[in-house]
């Protein structure tokens, strides 16, 4: 079980909750703007999603770069997210629901991403890899 923390400074920090300190952090991929909120996949154990407070929101995949985002997304027209999460799609009807975003906005729409493949179909052996990815953090520091 490991825990994800977004800082104020726009720092991510990957946490073992049998440490103090962090295994791993980000620095503020977000410019020193605060990430305002941070969930990990439910399809995915490498990868995880961050929003910050300029409305960017940021697709890490801890297999593909261990340094930073892979990939960013922002609003078009300037619109304002408030908040985001990711829903289990399994909680579906029968599980039918493809992985997804929920982005809402701050003028009080909501909105659901379909994620592209690579953002959610699990590839071989993921979870194992990136079981020893945290356990090469975890013995670094």
């Amino acid at each position: 079980l490991m825990m994800l923390v977004a800082r104020a400074d726009g720092t991510i920090s990957l946490y073992d909750p049998s440490r103090s300190r962090p295994i791993k952090s980000w620095l503020s991929p977000a410019g020193g703007r605060p990430v305002t909120r941070i969930a990990w996949s439910k399809t995915r154990p490498a990868v995880f999603f961050a929003l910050d407070a300029a409305s960017k929101l940021y697709f890490f995949n801890l297999l593909q770069d261990e340094g930073g985002p892979v990939h960013t997304e922002s609003p078009q027209g300037g619109a304002e997210i408030a908040g985001m999460c990711v829903p289990d799609p399994s909680a579906g009807a029968r599980g039918s629901l493809k992985a997804t975003v929920c982005v809402a906005f701050r003028s009080g729409h909501v909105q659901l991403h379909t994620l592209a493949g690579k953002f959610s179909e699990q590839v071989k052996s993921e979870g194992e890899e990136v079981a020893a990815l945290f356990r090469r953090w975890f013995e670094a520091c």
